[in-house]
């Protein structure tokens, strides 16, 4: 198993004590208004690609909504606590681009930190309308482009892109994942490269 898969499946009350210095370190509601999200005093109220996790910095744990048992995984922490500890707070600019054209985009995203746009593919090849059906159950929206082409909500300053064209006889289904340009002011690429696996993860699940 990949290094990139396993971080989906670790979890994040693993998360270090040490990855919670930078944020406890943060006006939690400047932190809050960077990201867009929520302080209500105790807890930032963060939704993530449809999902809205509560997290408590005082006792440094990250829950579901409605869904505390259920288990939050690593990666998902990790782009929760670096979003609220780094973000700029620069609001989306509606344009997309790759990963690997965002700066430093180029070297960080080859080999194991390759964007997992070849599962997304192979998955919807025989179903492609699922693939857009999957979209809308987490706030996506349809746009213009390739065969399929689908806005999603990643973060809430930091839309995610899919971009399907399908196969044929001769040649293969393709997808591209896309995200907003302005994604580094709120990420580190470890941070996109975690949402675009989080991404992949939930296209490409078995219900």
């Amino acid at each position: 198993m990949a290094s990139s898969q396993k971080g989906l499946f670790r979890r994040a009350d693993q998360i270090p004590a040490a990855s919670w210095i930078d944020l406890c370190n943060r006006p939690p509601q400047q932190a809050a208004e960077a990201v867009g999200a929520v302080w209500d005093g105790q807890f930032f109220k963060v939704p993530l690609l449809g999902v809205q996790y509560i997290i408590d910095p005082a006792n440094q744990r990250i829950n579901m909504e409605g869904n505390a048992d259920y288990p939050v995984s690593y990666q998902a922490g990790i782009i929760l606590l670096t979003t609220l500890s780094v973000s700029k707070g620069v609001p989306p600019s509606g344009r997309m681009t790759v990963p690997q054209e965002l700066p430093g985009g180029r070297m960080f995203f080859t080999g194991a930190h390759a964007v997992a746009s070849g599962p997304l593919a192979k998955q919807f090849e025989k179903a492609s309308d699922h693939l857009l059906h999957r979209a809308l159950e987490i706030g996506g929206e349809l746009i213009e482009g390739a065969d399929i082409a689908i806005r999603l909500p990643g973060l809430p300053y930091v839309p995610l892109y899919i971009l399907y064209w399908r196969g044929d006889q001769e040649v293969a289904a393709r997808a591209m994942i896309g995200i907003d340009d302005r994604a580094y002011f709120h990420l580190d690429l470890a941070g996109v490269f975690a949402l675009t696996n989080i991404l992949v993860f939930k296209f490409c699940r078995v219900d």
